[in-house]
Formats: C-alpha cells, sequence, structure tokens
C-alpha cells in the first residue's frame, strides 16, 4: 500500500511548533539551534511516540483488535503513550516490561511507572532473557480467553511506526518554505530505531538535503544500530513503495553519549539537561533527549557543528523521566559525586 493511502488515526496534535533557541545558541556559540516540539503532541504528556501510532493503531483497529500487547524498560514512555492511546481508543492494553528480576514493582511508584498504574494498564515486569517468550505467552493466553489481540514491537519501530516521522518530516518541510529556514542538520536521540528510520526516509524522499543525526540511547553498538535503522528502511520502502536511494553508509549515528548504558546516568547527560532547563525553560529526559542534547552540545564544541549551520533539534518528550532521577540531578546541581548511574530499575543492575 503506497504512504498517502495508509490507514491513519488522529492522536496527536499536529503540527508540532519549531522554535529557535537563541539563549542556547548564544551560550555554544556555535550553530544557529532550533527545537522541534514533539514532546507537545498531545497524548498523555506527548512525544514522539504519538505519531508512530496513529498508524498502527489505525491497523488494530482495521484488524478489529480488543487488547493490545507491548513493552519496553521499565520507565518507559513508549508505553506510557500506547497505554493513553489503547484507553482512547477503548482498547485493554498488556504491559510486559524488563526489569532486574521477576515481578519488580519498586517501593514508590514514579515517573512513567507512576502512569502506567494510573491509566490502568496491566503490568508485568521481568527480566530481559524472559521478555520475548513473556510476550508470546501473553498472546497465546489472551487468544485462548477470546480475545483479538496485537502485538507491537518496541518503540513501535516497524514500517508502519516509521511513517510517522516519514510524514512528520513532510511537515517539517512546510514549516522549513513557511520559516524560510534550512535546516543543515537535524539531532535527535535513536533507539528502537523507527523515527530515525522514518526521519532519513523523508529527508530522502522529499529531497530536503538535511543530514540526520541520531545519537544512541544504549541498546546496540554503531554497527548493530546502523542494521536495525536499514532493516526498517527497507521493509519500509517496499511496504509503501517508496521510490528513492538509500545506503547504510547514509546514516550518522554516534554512540559516545549513551553514559554506560540504556537508563544510565552521567553528567554529561545531566548538563544537557541542566543547559536547557536554565537557558530555554525547556525540560528534557535523562534517558532519551538528554543523550541526543549531549551529543549536539559535544559536536558543537568540537566544531563539528559551527556557526554556518542551522541545526533543529528533536525532542521526542519523556520529561515525566526526571522524577525517578532526581537524586543524581540534586548531586549534580550541588556539584556533588553521583549517589548511583545505574538504576534499581535497570535490567542491568
Amino acid at each position: 500500500m503506497k504512504f498517502n493511502n495508509l490507514p491513519r488515526i488522529k492522536l496527536a496534535s499536529l503540527p508540532t511548533p519549531i522554535q529557535p533557541l537563541p539563549n542556547l545558541t548564544k551560550t555554544l556559540n556555535g550553530p544557529k539551534i532550533w527545537i522541534k516540539r514533539d514532546d507537545l503532541t498531545g497524548l498523555a504528556f506527548g512525544g514522539n511516540k504519538t505519531r508512530k501510532l496513529e498508524y498502527i493503531m489505525a491497523d488494530a483497529l482495521n484488524k478489529k483488535a480488543d487488547y493490545i500487547v507491548t513493552g519496553a524498560g521499565f520507565h518507559s514512555n513508549w508505553c506510557t503513550q500506547t497505554v493513553a492511546a489503547a484507553k482512547k481508543l477503548g482498547m485493554k492494553i498488556k504491559l510486559i516490561k524488563k526489569g532486574p528480576e521477576e515481578g519488580y514493582d519498586g517501593e514508590a511508584w514514579d515517573g512513567n511507572h507512576l502512569l502506567h498504574k494510573l491509566t490502568g494498564a496491566e503490568v508485568e515486569v521481568v527480566k530481559s532473557e524472559n521478555f520475548t517468550s513473556s510476550i508470546e505467552s501473553e498472546m497465546d493466553e489472551l487468544k485462548k480467553k477470546g480475545h483479538n489481540p496485537y502485538y507491537i514491537p518496541i518503540g513501535g519501530s516497524i514500517p508502519l511506526g516509521a511513517a510517522g516521522y516519514l510524514n512528520a518530516m513532510l511537515e517539517l518541510m512546510y514549516q522549513s518554505v513557511k520559516e524560510g529556514i534550512h535546516f543543515d542538520y537535524l539531532v535527535h536521540a535513536t533507539g528502537s530505531g523507527g523515527t530515525q528510520a522514518g526521519l532519513v526516509m523523508g529527508a530522502k524522499a522529499f529531497n530536503t538535503n538535511i543530514n540526520i543525526i541520531g545519537a544512541t540511547v544504549g541498546w546496540d553498538e554503531k554497527k548493530e544500530q546502523i542494521e536495525k535503522v536499514s532493516k526498517i528502511i527497507d521493509e519500509s520502502k517496499i511496504s509503501f513503495e517508496l521510490d528513492f536511494n538509500f545506503k547504510p553508509k547514509d546514516l550518522i549515528i554516534y554512540t559516545d553519549y549513551k553514559g554506560g548504558g540504556y537508563g544510565f546516568v552521567s553528567e554529561q547527560k545531566l548538563e544537557a539537561v541542566k543547559i536547557m532547563a536554565q537557558t530555554e525553560g525547556i525540560m528534557i529526559d535523562p534517558v532519551y533527549t538528554a543523550t541526543s542534547m549531549a551529543c549536539l552540545i559535544d559536536l558543537t564544541r568540537k566544531k563539528e557543528l559551527n556557526k554556518n549551520h542551522n541545526v533543529l533539534f528533536l525532542h521526542t518528550g519523556g520529561a515525566v523521566a526526571l522524577y525517578p532521577y532526581k537524586e543524581p540531578i540534586q548531586a549534580y546541581l550541588q556539584n556533588k559525586a553521583l549517589p548511583w548511574k545505574i538504576p534499581d530499575w535497570s535490567p542491568d543492575r
């Protein structure tokens, strides 16, 4: 089915605004920087996943699904937005989340985990090695009970999910023309790969000449991330009958800003959180957006991004994740040693 004919259900408040960041630009003394506010998509606390869910949930409805099954990390923003979408559309949802032990719940509900409970999702926490088998078991069990479950992979990183950011690049192209701005680079956080796949496809298909920079959040090294994103692009080109030239070497991926692993905290990421809050009054989270902002800051300091460039930072949401990181944030602001770098809820503990 061609991209323009894909079923889609409205979940997001679009277009999201593009705003200049003059104080950040002045502070870094480098490129002119703007921000694309995909934290303002409007579902739950907003974020990039809402764009993906417009296409994925439309497919689920067309297939008459009554139950959504998905999962990710313990404090996953993907899970929060998917629960919100399911509830909005009258579906039940089961989340399988990765944690340090089977049934982990934590002493206090906080951040996205609190939201998962608040929105009424069914939640099961498993060890990483049991994640896939738990998903499969849940799907089988729901079918036995007479339900029609619909499984969505982590982050919605499948062609239907990538379609959300193919469409976002079309939106960005119109905004760029209207504002008279050509962006040389777009910087974002890349994890499960769907957002980067959609951005790269859009940049190629619409001839934007925007270089898409992805900063990995910790799952894979560069080679694995390139393979993951390339696979989504190749499958999407076939599914949506898209015609553009793409080679894996076209992917720009940095792996240096994840702080050791997914969800790990670092001074580099905390600096990014602080700079955005104190220069522009914009909150970013310590997992995704702090990783990509740390990348932008470092590339600017290295002069790889310079005063000749216009740079767009994609805010993919997730600021509610600030709260589970309050202890290291407080320590960083008080110039003290970080109390921990690997959170209690991490499967890597």
